[in-house]
């Protein structure tokens, strides 16, 4: 079936966008509560593209869906995702973009109600995490002194996410990055705690009506969303803007939320 055909097979939800009336202040991302980012909330269709999944690719849209089986047993223990997942994920960055090197440099998993036991909480807003300079901060944090011959090249940021178990609710819900122009973005400063401050600046999404959003529900261990939110050819679409929902066709009774995501840098030389 085409995206066309399909076009009806939605939900609407109550999204969180950056409010172009108000002051960016201020995200902490280990604090949520604590911030001082000015939202305003807006329904907005997302479409179910699981029947279309096949359609999407990271070189067309900004994401794309994939079957990925992991070996990690347990994603809270680090060392574990530090020798298993990081090369794992490694081989799939370089077969799903051509790069000739991946790098992963953060690694974190999400959990409903997570905050109350000082773990991740989905993030519910619409975003793109952070701008290029931020992303580079980060990547030279990870490789040292190697970095500067890599950044010189072409180079290009891939989240990767999954559920640790079924995703039976508060999926994630990601932008067509053709539908978005970087110029919709609000730039806030992103902190970890009101007392831990750090030098990255976040994308925070404003609403436009032609933005176009798409969610897969039911994932599995088993699948991997990829999307794209920086790249250093401005041929490529980016970034992609992403929020987690609360999907109305969850069962009463689903599982909460638990979930992993991976930043990696591709390098193409």
């Amino acid at each position: 079936m085409s995206m066309d055909t399909m076009s009806t097979v939605t939900v609407t939800v109550p999204l969180r966008y950056a409010d172009p009336d108000q002051p960016a202040g201020i995200f902490y991302a280990g604090q949520h509560a604590a911030s001082s980012a000015s939202f305003r909330t807006v329904d907005t269709t997302i479409t179910n593209a699981r029947p279309i999944a096949s359609e999407f690719s990271l070189d067309v849209h900004g994401f794309a869906l994939v079957k990925h089986q992991t070996a990690v047993r347990d994603f809270a223990d680090e060392d574990e995702v530090k020798r298993v997942y990081t090369a794992e994920l490694e081989e799939l960055v370089k077969g799903a973009t051509g790069a000739v090197k991946v790098v992963v440099f953060h690694t974190m998993a999400r959990f409903e109600d997570g905050e109350k036991r000082g773990e991740r909480q989905p993030a519910r807003a619409a975003h793109a995490d952070y701008d290029g300079p931020s992303f580079e901060v980060w990547i030279r944090r990870a490789m040292g002194a190697e970095a500067d011959e890599w950044l010189a090249g072409r180079w290009s940021e891939i989240n990767v996410w999954r559920g640790i178990r079924p995703v039976e609710r508060v999926p994630l819900a990601v932008t067509d990055a053709r539908t978005v122009g970087l110029d919709e973005y609000m730039s806030v400063p992103i902190h970890e705690r009101p007392d831990e401050p750090q030098p990255f600046v976040g994308l925070n999404l404003m609403h436009d009506p032609k933005q176009r959003w798409y969610y897969f529900p039911d994932m599995q261990p088993d699948e991997a969303l990829l999307f794209r939110l920086w790249d250093t050819d401005p041929a490529v679409p980016f970034p992609v803007a992403h929020s987690a929902i609360d999907d109305p066709t969850s069962r009463p009774d689903a599982a909460p939320r638990a979930s992993v995501e991976a930043r990696t840098v591709a390098f193409f030389g």
